[in-house]
């Protein structure tokens, strides 16, 4: 009876340290930081401990602390890169193109919660089972419009013709992995599914509204305003740029794609001139007013109770009220990734831009994360799990051997009792 006693203290003890170490591991204050020190420098240093265990082509990074440039890091197989290389950032180009969007708002030529169909004479919402009408301007820029086109654009090789862009939004051609048409598969507004159609729609939006190109109304609408003077999102346009080399994942190199999706993945840029970017997220700007700013980065989509999109950018603090992180990731092409985070409370941000791996970019900046604000994602987690699982074996160690000899001492002493008595 004595033995079931102890072997049931041992079990739940052994339950409760395995509760420990999972609450621990979940909520992040067992894991490690990618370095300890509180410093750009520690952070540069930890970078490259990561670039030296994976293949990275190029490699550029700002480091931002109370709303300026901290540090600057850059690396290369090859030709150097520097602040003022154009990359191409992918999907970041989405986060820029919802200041354009939110710029026709702003002078009363646009209205969020209107349908986009009212807007657009070039081309239609096809016919769907749910209502097209639930489409508007606000659910577009926030992944929950009912968009099901999984797109992903590949982009066309230098000498491939583009298509027009209502061609792409009735079927895309660049694409691998999706069927590439733009059509309403769940009731809009009722949850979260990325689509990369949705803000080609609001690329043709604008240039119907603005009258323009949207190469144009870009230009002299956002990137001019803020100083980003080495971008765009058209390369025939600025011929004089220092380009970036594009690796493959295998070490090769290949020359730069060009896209009909302008809005959703065709940005060129630097990491300077997305510096002034994220500048403009947390002070006064030439594009948008504070008050814009503000409902930009009110989650608008979420998954359960967590907000991940605004109108435009991602939301990454998971709903912790000590920092309100927003950003957005680039990623495909063989291999293109790219990051930028900024922290709305603490004024502090991250830039990566990279060519030949496909998400070193975005682990780096989920690192960065962890290491500022002590949120921790997937990458963070997977990094720890060796020394979780190291902290929870040492203490079935540390709780068995202890049991044991609590066990035998109690045993002596029992038995020296007993020799006392006889």
């Amino acid at each position: 009876m004595r033995n079931f006693k102890y072997i049931a203290i041992i079990i739940l003890t052994i339950l409760i340290w395995t509760a420990f170490i999972g609450y621990g591991f979940m909520n992040g204050f067992l894991l490690k930081p990618i370095t300890s020190k509180q410093t750009s420098e520690a952070f540069i240093e930890a970078t490259k401990k990561k670039i030296d265990d994976e293949f990275v082509g190029n490699f550029a990074m700002t480091l931002i602390e109370n709303g300026k440039i901290s540090k600057h890091f850059f690396y290369s197989v090859d030709k150097p890169v520097n602040e003022n290389t154009v990359f191409p950032v992918a999907s970041i180009s989405k986060w820029i193109t919802s200041f354009g969007v939110l710029k026709l708002v702003e002078q009363g030529k646009l209205d969020l919660d209107k349908p986009v169909d009212y807007y657009l004479t070039r081309w239609h919402l096809p016919e769907s089972e749910f209502d097209n009408k639930k489409v508007t301007v606000r659910k577009l820029l926030s992944h929950s419009s009912g968009l099901i086109d999984d797109l992903g654009y590949d982009g066309f090789s230098p000498n491939e013709t583009l298509q027009t862009i209502e061609e792409s939004l009735t079927k895309a051609s660049d694409t691998e992995y999706s069927d590439g048409v733009a059509i309403v598969g769940y009731e809009p507004g009722s949850k979260y599914m990325y689509s990369g159609a949705g803000y080609t729609i609001l690329q043709l939006l604008i240039e119907e509204i603005s009258g323009k190109s949207f190469q144009e109304y870009m230009t002299q609408e956002v990137l001019e305003p803020l100083k980003m003077e080495n971008s765009t999102f058209v390369l025939t346009e600025k011929p004089n740029i220092q380009l970036a080399q594009i690796f493959r994942n295998d070490g090769t190199t290949r020359g730069m794609n060009k896209f009909t999706a302008l809005a959703a993945a065709s940005l060129f840029t630097t990491s300077a001139d997305l510096s002034k970017f994220l500048e403009a997220n947390i002070s006064s700007n030439p594009v948008l007013s504070k008050e814009t700013i503000a409902k930009m980065t009110t989650p608008e989509t979420f998954i359960n109770t967590i907000g991940v999109y605004g109108l435009g950018p991602h939301l990454y603090s998971q709903n912790d009220t000590k920092s309100n992180i927003i950003g957005h990731d680039g990623s495909g092409n063989n291999a293109i990734n790219t990051a930028a985070r900024i922290d709305l409370k603490s004024k502090s941000g991250i830039i990566i831009l990279e060519t030949g791996n496909w998400n070193i970019a975005s682990s780096i900046a989920d690192e960065w994360i962890f290491w500022k604000a002590g949120i921790a994602d997937y990458v963070v987690m997977q990094r720890n799990k060796s020394y979780v699982l190291t902290l929870l074996i040492i203490g079935y160690i540390i709780i068995i051997a202890l049991s044991i000899f609590i066990i035998r001492k109690k045993n002596r002493q029992r038995k020296t009792t007993v020799g006392n008595n006889v």
